[in-house]
Formats: C-alpha cells, structure tokens, sequence
C-alpha cells in the first residue's frame, strides 16, 4: 500500500488514473491518505501497529476494522468485539456492520465509515474505490428482466410514497429517514389525515406479498409506523428514485 498526505494527492489529480491499473481505493483521514490494491489490507484502530492510527480515546477499539483489496471493490470487517461501524453512501441510510461482521463496498463508488469517540463524536475514514471490473467478453446487453406479478399504484399513491422516501433519496446518515405525515402534508398540500390513509391502504394492499413489515398482523402492528419498512422497500425495488423527485413540485388539489 502507498501512504502519503491528502495535499500531495490534490496536487496530483492524474492520481485518478491509476484505479484502473492498480489501485481498488483512495482512503483518507485527516491528512493522510492511502492507496489500496487487490490483495493488500488496511487496519484501522487506535492501536500503534494499526495502519491507519485513531485517537487515543477508550471509545474507540484498538484495532476497529480491516479494508481488505479485492477486484473492483472492498471487503470491510469489522474486527472489535462491541462496537459497530457504519457505513454511509452518499444518500441515505447508513449501512451497520455489527461487531465481528464484514460486508463488501458494492455497489459504492465513494462513501464514509463513521465510528464514534467519546461523547458520540464522529470519526469518518473517507473511501473513494475503483471503477468496477468490466464484463467478460461475450456478455454484453442486459439479461431478461425478472417477471413479477405487477403492483398497481395510483398517481396519488406513487406522490405520497415518493414524499415519504424524499430524505432517504436526499440525505445521508441519520437524517435519511422517511418522512413524517405531517411533512408529506406539507410537502404535497395534503391533509395529514388524508395522507394517513393513503399510507395505511398502500400497507393493506401490499400485505399479500409478503413484505416484512407491512402485514397487519406483524409485530407491534398497534403502532401503526410501518414507514420505515415501506420506504425501504419503495426504494430497493425501484418503484421511487431520486429522478422522479421532480414530480413533488406540482401540488395537485388540495384534500
């Protein structure tokens, strides 16, 4: 791995070039930064033989985690035994990688790592990865698209599940959070009770397939805060995204 500081590589941006030759990632803290290669590992931590060194805070683990280099993307492990590491995307929410867990950097480009010191303070180790590998030769084009059974929505129903993921498709961190009916009110010119209901018939008619969180008889249903669970679910499988964002502009009739 090659080490050097983050104003040695702002007054080189060809650095750039070298991700598709050699380098999986750019990681930054403070002021230095480091280039990670297929095979190579990074340890962070608070520790002396870490390579990447945290503030001596008892908060924070003496070895946190390793980035392990892999074609076209990271492994990231979390190797303390109580604390977790989140890891953030450019919008919404931060993905935890619990004590003892790893997960991998796809599909990111760039995103943050974010433990937390004494107080709640944030550490943040920056990761710019590589360009993903390209596909063998031979498989160009796309595959067929998976066929399921087609969910019908009304155009009153898309604008105010849209409104609902707005912060999860704009913010990042614990700010991507679904909207609250008041803010989907505010946000479409609707009455809260109004939106209410449209939120509560979308969970009724999509209890029959079989998405966790959204049945009526699911745990602590009495509640009624299944939004978490239908703005999750909206979002991964591409009935909202951030380019439909435009149609919140145009309020319909107020209800």
């Amino acid at each position: 791995m090659i080490k050097e500081s983050c104003e040695d590589h702002a007054s080189n941006p060809g650095m750039t070039d070298l991700f598709p030759r050699m380098t999986v990632a750019l990681v930054r803290y403070d002021k230095d930064a480091w280039q990670l290669a297929p095979g190579e590992a990074l340890t962070f931590g608070r520790a002396a033989e870490c390579d990447i060194r945290l503030p001596d805070d008892q908060h924070l683990s003496r070895r946190a985690g390793t980035l392990m280099g892999h074609e076209g993307y990271l492994v990231i492990r979390n190797d303390s035994a109580s604390k977790p590491i989140a890891l953030r995307p450019p919008t919404g929410e931060d993905r935890v990688i619990e004590p003892a867990a790893a997960t991998t950097s796809l599909p990111l480009r760039h995103f943050d790592l974010v433990l937390y010191a004494a107080g709640g303070a944030p550490l943040m180790l920056r990761i710019d990865a590589g360009p993903p590998p390209t596909a063998p030769d031979g498989l160009s084009g796309r595959a067929a698209s998976t066929v399921t059974t087609p969910i019908n929505l009304s155009p009153t129903q898309h604008r105010v599940l849209l409104a609902l993921c707005e912060p999860m498709l704009t913010l990042r961190g614990p700010a991507a959070r679904p909207a609250t009916y008041a803010e989907i009110g505010e946000r479409l010119d609707l009455r809260q009770g109004y939106v209410r209901n449209v939120v509560k018939a979308l969970r009724e008619s999509l209890t029959g397939y079989g998405l966790a969180g959204l049945s009526s008889d699911a745990e602590n249903s009495a509640i009624e805060d299944f939004r978490h669970a239908l703005a999750q679910w909206a979002i991964r499988s591409g009935w909202v995204s951030p380019d439909q964002l435009a149609e919140l502009e145009t309020h319909g009739p107020r209800a």
